[in-house]
């Protein structure tokens, strides 16, 4: 028995959807991303966050596939990035909702139609949401934090996949451009709470996104294995890892009086992985200096883009 789709005039009769996309250095595939979108999104914005002269053919293509390209100057970071789509989105099309996406994210070809069925089911239930986020990635499935009668709170989501209705922007206010990348959603996540929004997860609702660079656990040239299963962690350059314990910092300062189980689950996983990098990446020295600029950066309150000679530093 085949499975009837909802289609975009279906979607069109009940809500309007923007999605929001921000691109650096895009590869091609998102021209074919864009394209999917369109079957059951509305209006899509790609926000250029300071791509070279030479993604401009891509960009081009965007636009030839229907997408609304806006150019920004320099690389200000997914925080301002996200808030200029969205800032374009609701000046040009005043959508209903809004679905925040990174350029490497794939819907499932219904997402949009669960996360608002599961919006109208919380709304029946007394729910108050903030968004609907993605079932998994790539297979794995989002952290769970607390049952809210009956929907399941997602513990610290990722921001691709928001499923964002516009008075959700209008009552906490768009994303923290100052956090420039990690931390963004954790911290949209949290306002979305501390406001008495729920974050829920959408069944149904999954993502392919790519997860980023593995790395195999070694020691002495052998790959480190417990209960027989082999150790990998998630590798991340230097100058990211500064911005995860900067951000990191500041979200633990931010959030530690309101909602303390949340940050010290957080802190643990954080832990959890930076044990594993420190103890096994390539380049522990400069992966440990960017660390500690970043825990000390964000004890002082320190934000916005790495400082440039500590990323010159880092490189």
């Amino acid at each position: 028995m085949k499975v009837a789709h909802a289609t975009l005039a279906d979607i069109n009769s009940q809500f309007t959807t923007a999605a929001v996309i921000a691109a650096f250095k895009p590869a091609a595939t998102l021209v074919h991303t864009v394209v999917a979108l369109s079957r059951q999104i509305n209006h899509i914005v790609v926000v250029d966050d300071g791509s070279p002269a030479s993604s401009t053919q891509i960009f081009a293509e965007l636009e030839k596939a229907g997408a609304h390209v806006v150019h920004q100057g320099s690389n200000q970071g997914i925080g301002a990035a996200l808030n200029a789509g969205v800032m374009l989105a609701e000046k040009s099309f005043h959508p209903d909702y809004f679905i925040t996406l990174d350029q490497d994210s794939v819907l499932v070809d219904d997402y949009v139609r669960r996360a608002h069925k599961t919006l109208k089911e919380a709304a029946v239930a007394g729910v108050s949401v903030g968004f609907v986020c993605a079932a998994s990635y790539s297979g794995h499935a989002s952290p769970l934090w607390k049952n809210v009668d009956g929907f399941c709170q997602a513990f610290d989501p990722m921001q691709s996949g928001f499923f964002i209705p516009r008075q959700t922007i209008s009552t906490v206010g768009r994303f923290a451009a100052d956090f420039f990348i990690d931390g963004v959603d954790s911290d949209f996540t949290m306002r979305c709470r501390d406001a008495g929004l729920a974050t829920i997860i959408g069944p149904g609702c999954t993502i392919e996104h790519d997860l980023g660079e593995r790395g195999q656990a070694q020691l002495f040239g052998r790959k480190v294995r417990v209960l027989g299963r082999d150790i990998g962690f998630n590798y991340h350059s230097p100058s990211r890892v500064y911005y995860i314990c900067r951000n990191g910092t500041a979200l633990t300062k931010r959030y530690l009086r309101s909602n303390p189980g949340w940050v010290g689950r957080r802190l643990v996983e954080e832990a959890k992985a930076h044990l594993l990098r420190f103890l096994f990446s390539p380049n522990r020295v400069k992966l440990l200096t960017a660390a500690i600029a970043g825990l000390r950066d964000g004890f002082t309150g320190k934000s916005g883009r790495i400082p440039q000679p500590l990323e010159k530093r880092l490189s």
